[in-house]
């Protein structure tokens, strides 16, 4: 496999595939989810670069290379050889977990000493995430470390999310929820462009964020100078078929000025969302996800952008 070597690769690593399923319940198998979840990721990458998807030619800031790009069995060996490879700056490692817990968790590898890189890049992106998934009361079961071999072997700072428990019913139906495979999407993503200095504001931790446990703040994670715009969305859709159906009901309901972002829909893991409203107050942005559930569109939620 060959790699365009620059700066701010970031390898993502759908776990299991091909022979290997991962935890399978309630219908569900977890190489799958870890898959939707990396082209999810990619994707919202792409839109928080400011970039459209169709450009021909792009300035990157960040390259986005996977271990697997489908259904396919690759091992464990052969993921932190990619990582050599590609010389990665973050490797990233995506999960669904199982054992009769609940909630969220990561992991680096236990040898490492708290001001090691990968320990304060665990420490951002877990936190992004847990803020993307607060309004599901997803329990934070904490920033940890463990001996997994693609943390243990890896050249790269690397970081290994598990996220929800595919064998707790509850959490299995939210792995259906296309709002929120969206929301922990784009907290991968946050998390992703913050610990590698490239969110708006910088990219630095504060000293103690960089292990123990507990809750994401819940707060803004961008800088004094930044500035947050709350978009409302009602809908995230692979299809643009699906989309337009989404935005004429928006139309349809009162949100003439709603749009679809990301409309190109040529490149795999793309997603068109249904956007409805964005407002520089959070309080005027939840006044607008209460008009769009109580018009029909339950699964409406709030993206906050940061913009400089």
């Amino acid at each position: 496999m060959l790699f365009k070597l620059m700066k701010n690769v970031v390898l993502l690593d759908p776990g299991h595939g091909g022979s290997d399923p991962g935890a399978v319940a309630f219908g569900l198998m977890e190489k799958d989810l870890n898959l939707k979840l990396a082209h999810r990721v990619e994707a919202t990458l792409e839109a928080m670069a400011g970039e459209p998807l169709w450009a021909a030619e792009k300035d990157e800031d960040i390259r986005v290379l996977f271990t697997r790009k489908h259904d396919v069995y690759v091992s464990l060996q052969e993921r932190v050889e990619m990582s050599a490879r590609a010389e990665a700056d973050f490797f990233v490692s995506l999960h669904a977990n199982a054992g009769g817990g609940h909630g969220f968790e990561s992991f680096v590898y236990e040898g490492l000493g708290g001001g090691d890189p990968a320990v304060r890049m665990q420490g951002v992106l877990h936190r992004n995430i847990m803020e993307e998934l607060e309004r599901w009361s997803i329990r934070d079961r904490g920033r940890k470390s463990a001996s997994f071999y693609v943390l243990r072997y890896n050249s790269a700072p690397a970081v290994l999310v598990e996220s929800l428990f595919v064998d707790n019913k509850q959490e299995a139906g939210l792995w259906r929820e296309e709002s929120f495979v969206e929301a922990l999407a784009v907290g991968v993503a946050a998390g992703i462009r913050e610990a590698l200095g490239l969110a708006a504001g910088g990219g630095g931790v504060s000293d103690d964020e960089g292990g123990g446990s507990g809750a994401g703040s819940g707060g803004s994670s961008a800088g004094a100078g930044d500035k947050i715009l709350y978009t409302v969305q009602v809908g995230a859709f692979a299809s643009i078929d699906n989309a337009r159906r989404c935005l004429e009901r928006a139309r349809s309901r009162g949100f003439g000025d709603a749009f679809i972002y990301l409309k190109d829909h040529g490149l795999n893991g793309a997603l068109n969302t249904v956007q409805v409203g964005a407002f520089a107050s959070v309080d005027n942005a939840r006044r607008c996800l209460d008009k769009a559930r109580s018009s029909g569109f339950s699964d409406a939620f709030i993206y906050p952008k940061e913009i400089s």
